[in-house]
C-alpha cells in the first residue's frame, strides 16, 4: 500500500511484457482501488484493470415487491425472487415486474346512453400483476391493456342501460365489468380487483333542465297517485259510515254530537233543529 503510482509505472516499464503485467495485477489486488489506473498500452501488451465495472454488470438487485423474469439469449428460463442475482450480460436480460396493486385512472368517455341521454362517464380500475410470466411474454403492455379492454366494457354497459339507472347502479355496472375483463386479464397475468365509476356528467347543459322537468313530472305523478288513493280510501269510509248511521238511531246521536259541538262556539247564539 506504500507504493505510489508513478513508481509501480515506472518499475512496470522497465521490466519485461509478462513481469510488468504480473506486477501490475498484483499491485492493483494490494491497494485495493483497480478504478484509479488508467489502460497502459505497451509494444508488448496491453493491461485493462476493469475488474470491479465487470463485476457491478454481472450483478442486479431485484426489490421485495417484484420479481425478475429472466430471457436468456431471447428465451424465457427462470423468475428471479427478490435480493441480489447474477446475470450473464449480454446473454442474459432481466425483466423487473412489479406486484404491487397498480391503479388506472381512464380518461373521461364519452357514451350514449339507452334514452339518447349523451355523458362524459369517468372510471378507475384496480388491479395488479399475479403471474410476472405472462405478463412479460403474453402482452407488451399489461397497463394500456386493461385499460382499453375495461374503457370498451364500460361504453357497451352504459349504452344498454338508461341514465337513471346508470345513475343508480353504479356498484353492479363496475361488478359486471369486473367479471368480463377478469376473464381476459388473466391470460396476461393481471387479476383485476375492483372497477369503480367515478363520475357522470351531462355533455349537454339543456339536458340538465330537460331531466329536472322530468323529474318533476314524475314527482307531481305520483303525488296525484298518492291524493286519489287517498280518496278513494275517504270514499269508502264514508260509504261504511253512512250504513252505520242508517241503522237505528245512530243517525239521531250523531246529530246530536254535531249541535253540542256547535254550541260551543261562541259567535253562534242561535240553533234551529229540524
Amino acid at each position: 500500500p506504500s507504493c505510489t503510482y508513478s513508481s509501480l509505472l515506472s518499475s512496470a516499464m522497465m521490466l519485461p511484457a509478462s513481469a510488468s503485467s504480473s506486477l501490475l495485477s498484483t499491485s492493483a489486488r494490494i491497494i485495493g482501488n483497480v478504478s484509479k489506473f488508467p489502460t497502459i498500452q505497451q509494444s508488448h501488451t496491453r493491461v485493462r484493470l476493469q475488474e470491479p465495472l465487470v463485476a457491478r454488470t454481472f450483478l442486479t438487485v431485484v426489490n421485495q415487491y417484484e420479481k425478475g423474469v429472466t430471457l436468456t439469449l431471447g428465451k424465457l428460463t427462470s423468475v428471479k425472487e427478490p435480493g441480489l442475482r447474477i446475470a450473464i450480460p449480454i446473454f442474459q436480460e432481466v425483466k423487473k415486474v412489479d406486484l404491487r396493486t397498480r391503479v388506472v385512472s381512464l380518461p373521461p368517455q364519452e357514451i350514449i346512453t339507452r334514452d339518447n341521454v349523451s355523458a362524459n362517464v369517468s372510471c378507475v380500475v384496480y388491479f395488479k400483476i399475479v403471474d410476472p410470466t405472462l405478463a412479460v411474454v403474453q402482452v407488451e403492455d399489461v397497463n394500456y391493456a386493461v385499460s382499453q379492454l375495461v374503457q370498451t366494457e364500460l361504453r357497451d354497459r352504459l349504452c344498454q342501460r338508461d341514465f337513471a339507472d346508470a345513475l343508480e347502479q353504479r356498484s353492479v355496472i363496475g361488478e359486471e365489468i369486473k367479471t368480463t375483463v377478469r376473464a381476459f386479464a388473466s391470460s396476461w397475468g393481471a387479476e383485476i380487483e375492483q372497477v369503480q365509476m367515478k363520475h357522470i356528467d351531462l355533455v349537454d347543459p339543456s339536458m340538465v333542465r330537460a331531466l329536472a322537468k322530468v323529474a318533476e313530472a314524475s314527482r307531481e305523478k305520483i303525488a296525484a297517485s298518492i291524493r286519489a288513493d287517498g280518496e278513494l280510501k275517504a270514499a269508502k269510509t264514508l260509504v261504511q259510515a253512512a250504513k252505520e248511521l242508517n241503522a237505528g238511531g245512530a243517525m239521531h246521536l250523531r246529530s246530536l254530537q254535531m249541535i253540542e259541538r256547535i254550541s260551543k262556539e261562541p259567535s253562534q247564539h242561535t240553533i234551529l233543529v229540524p
